[in-house]
């Protein structure tokens, strides 16, 4: 539930941001109105240098209602700007790194909710006998202070967002926390390189009803259902993984059918939430994604920009170190006392290897720097992976020499290639 939650919030976080600061401007009108009317008799504990007439007022609050309105405008324009700047420079899906960062989101909620407030107060002003003293004028001054605070705050957010290196760094934490996050949690069950499901003479699979991306899986939900079954339940997909109708998402092998619960299918389908898009929640593979997509951006001949790529391509190796790791391609999960077992397939160390830079092999392979850059990145990977994710790298180097070595047929470059090739596949781990 409080995953599904969660989905919920990050569709609609950018309207949830913007809905509560009108909210807040709306309450801060409210009771500015009721003080100035007299409906909230506080007037007389304000000092009355707080305190305007009602003329000043509404000049006041005029001007702030323009000049809010005018900022807006020019916020959101420069939105536009960056985002067009995002889609071509880096790539369509850092879009919404932007989009939901919390500035950006609360930039054009403050300024809309300034100028709400303003126009509200003054539509009130009205009923206010002239000559009075009030406080809404003062309320709008300090709104307006809080504006000009969150728009150069704003201004510096995007100056930072348009560095390149500044995105990355802010992709690679985003995917190193997600990665940290799910090892922990895969850490308290079995890893396995298979499965046996021969135990379990019977099987069926279940397929999906509706097509889109993978975005959560309830494992409790679904361990819960299978407490007291005698069966194992293995989830085919993966997070992030796209899914048509009718495709398998779960093959269910079991001994008795007499121990599974009616609608039992649909129990199971029920567990797993789709969405439209991808979405950064619980996806490290997408964050990695869009690593790579920057890095393809970076050495495509319009941009030419291979510093760029390279800084990618090493903190990839970073991001593959950390899966490397775990070992096994299978976590095994099943609570103490629970009958049922679940497999899922996550931290594939081989798999997230070749799906990482297979791209940037094709692309790169005539750039010697981006190939030296590759190479650098899998000794980066050796150094903290575990002995089984080392004989994938090794296996890689090879990949990687056969792919691009016949490129690069200078005697120097041809050398330094080998050099790299062998300080891989000999590299072994100190023996204490």
């Amino acid at each position: 539930m409080l995953q599904r939650i969660k989905i919920i919030y990050e569709n609609n976080k950018i309207w949830i941001y913007l809905i509560r600061h009108l909210l807040i401007s709306m309450i801060f009108a409210a009771t500015a109105i009721l003080i100035d009317t007299g409906y909230l008799p506080v007037m007389d504990f304000i000092p009355s240098a707080f305190a305007t007439n009602t003329d000043l007022a509404r000049s006041i609050l005029a001007t702030l209602a323009g000049a809010l309105l005018t900022i807006t405008t020019f916020t959101f324009s420069t939105i536009m700007v960056v985002l067009t700047m995002y889609s071509s420079n880096f790539s369509p899906r850092v879009v919404e790194n932007f989009l939901t960062d919390k500035v950006s989101m609360k930039v054009l909620g403050i300024f809309v909710g300034g100028f709400l407030y303003c126009i509200t107060t003054l539509l009130f002003m009205r009923d206010i006998m002239q000559g009075l003293p009030v406080i809404s004028a003062t309320i709008g001054v300090i709104y307006s202070i809080l504006c000009i605070i969150y728009f150069i705050k704003f201004v510096y957010t995007v100056s930072g967002s348009i560095q390149a290196s500044k995105l990355i760094n802010k992709l690679y934490l985003q995917a190193y926390e997600m990665i940290e996050t799910g090892m922990d949690y895969r850490q308290k069950f079995e890893r396995i390189d298979v499965f046996d499901v021969d135990q379990f003479p019977k099987c069926f699979d279940v397929h999906s009803a509706s097509s889109g991306y993978l975005e959560l899986i309830n494992f409790e939900g679904i361990l819960d259902l299978i407490k007291n079954i005698d069966c194992k339940i293995v989830v085919r997909p993966c997070i992030g993984d796209y899914m048509a109708k009718n495709m398998n998402l779960f093959s269910v092998y079991y001994k008795e059918q007499s121990q599974l619960p009616d609608n039992f299918d649909k129990k199971l389908y029920n567990c797993l939430s789709l969405t439209s898009q991808k979405m950064i929640l619980g996806d490290y593979k997408f964050s990695i994604q869009k690593i790579v997509e920057i890095a393809l951006r970076a050495i495509s001949p319009g941009i030419n920009d291979p510093n760029t790529a390279i800084h990618c391509i090493k903190i990839l190796g970073v991001l593959l170190s950390k899966i490397g790791e775990s070992d096994g391609k299978y976590t095994s999960i099943q609570f103490k006392d629970y009958k049922g077992k679940l497999i899922y397939e996550d931290f594939n160390f081989e798999k997230d290897l070749y799906n990482t830079f297979y791209q940037i092999i094709h692309y790169g392979k005539t750039d010697l720097s981006v190939v030296f850059a590759l190479f650098e990145a899998l000794k980066i990977i050796m150094l903290s992976c575990s002995e089984s994710s080392l004989y994938s790298v090794r296996n890689f180097a090879k990949y990687l020499f056969e792919r691009c070595g016949d490129f690069h047929e200078n005697d120097f470059d041809k050398l330094k290639l080998v050099d790299y090739l062998n300080e891989i596949t000999t590299f072994k781990y100190p023996t204490n």
